[in-house]
């Protein structure tokens, strides 16, 4: 997929904000990710992959995708992005039917909570609240093979496999193993922070684990070809927005470094600052008004990226103070 331009250029400050929130700024792993559900479906005689997960033969079992990344990161829009322009993949949602459940974990969810979920999710409301989690989790393995499920999203994962009172850290492994074991054929993708790796690798015979072909999201790299498609889209909105980005200003290497990297975020602060220019009717960024942005989701005073001298000077004061964002 390249990335989204409009057709009709929007003039509003409506049309401006409305065009730039539905934006989805790639950053460089979408055709990671592309490449690597390929191999975990089947492909047509034309080289196409399908729907139908790849089952092996001598065990009936699918296998899985775990995708990893700090909050932050960018895990829940790249997913949300595939799903959006796959052809193939398509959402089930309360409008439509699909081939695919897409579920996000809340914080405190239990692994009975998280089956409890899905059953919602594929149409089957009246959970009894006495339900043991392994007969929910059996109750799980028959919906999605009855509504036709061939890939389940779970992100945020990481929370079902907190330790506590209640939980079941062992019983959340095995209920993502029984998924690819016993749906009838599903691809499971699971994203969430480290904790979720270091959790799924918590089983002794690392059973579960090895099913999981692993995506990791690095951060943003200065001169990296991830920077300089993030640079691309950055002043590329803010053309089709009619505001002007001064070169010399370093706006992208000073989002940058004001995230860390960060590509979740440092998209969010990109957005945030040229949103600021289009409500204020400014055809110029500044990085007065692009401080002012910044500091009202940071705390604290002092000299951020965005003090008004050159880059290199700035960064090089940063950097001897030990600052971090």
């Amino acid at each position: 997929m390249t990335t989204q331009t409009a057709s009709i250029a929007p003039a509003t400050i409506t049309e401006k904000t409305t065009w730039l929130e539905d934006r989805y700024w790639r950053f460089g792993m979408e055709d990671v990710l592309d490449d690597h559900l390929f191999d975990l479906f089947e492909i047509d005689d034309d080289g196409a992959m399908t729907a139908q997960p790849r089952i092996d033969p001598l065990t009936g079992e699918s296998r899985g995708l775990m995708i990893i990344g700090r909050s932050g990161d960018g895990k829940t829009a790249l997913l949300k992005r595939t799903l959006r322009t796959s052809s193939v993949l398509t959402e089930m949602t309360k409008e439509q039917d699909g081939n695919t459940l897409y579920i996000t974990v809340p914080p405190d969810a239990t692994i009975k909570k998280l089956a409890e979920l899905i059953l919602a999710k594929t149409g089957y409301q009246r959970v009894d609240t006495k339900l043991r989690s392994a007969d929910a989790w059996e109750m799980v393995m028959h919906r999605l093979n009855l509504v036709g499920i061939r890939s389940m999203v779970i992100d945020e994962c990481h929370h079902i496999f907190r330790p506590g009172s209640g939980r079941d850290v062992p019983g959340a492994i095995q209920s993502m193993k029984h998924i690819m074991q016993s749906a009838g054929g599903v691809t499971l993708i699971i994203a969430g922070v480290a904790d979720l790796r270091e959790a799924i690798l918590s089983e002794p015979s690392g059973e579960t684990y090895r099913r999981f072909q692993e995506l990791d999201l690095d951060h943003i790299r200065p001169g990296s070809e991830e920077a300089s498609i993030f640079a691309t889209n950055f002043r590329k909105s803010a053309r089709i927005l009619g505001v002007e980005v001064p070169e010399a200003d370093a706006y992208v290497e000073r989002i940058l470094f004001a995230k860390n990297g960060q590509i979740g975020r440092s998209i969010a602060l990109g957005k945030a600052i040229l949103h600021d220019a289009v409500t204020r009717r400014r055809t110029m960024l500044s990085l007065e008004r692009a401080e002012a942005v910044y500091r009202k989701s940071r705390k604290g005073g002092g000299m951020t990226p965005f003090h008004a001298a050159e880059w290199d000077v700035v960064k090089g004061e940063l950097e001897a103070i030990g600052w971090a964002a």
